[in-house]
């Protein structure tokens, strides 16, 4: 378990594919923010994002 998994909401998972976009710590993804490391992770299509997306969709 990395550091992003011990941030509040941030499980494995996500950790992981965070990863994959070139984030790997608080600060990278405080930097750049949540709405821009969804709109990376969704550039580079990784599994579950656009799930999780539809499924909380108001």
């Amino acid at each position: 378990m990395g550091e992003l998994s011990k941030l509040p909401n941030i499980g494995k998972t996500v950790e992981e594919q965070l990863n994959q976009v070139g984030i790997n710590t608080a600060d990278e993804l405080k930097s750049i923010g949540a709405k821009e490391a969804w709109l990376k992770g969704k550039k580079y299509p990784i599994s579950g994002w656009l799930k999780y997306k539809n499924k909380n969709r108001k």
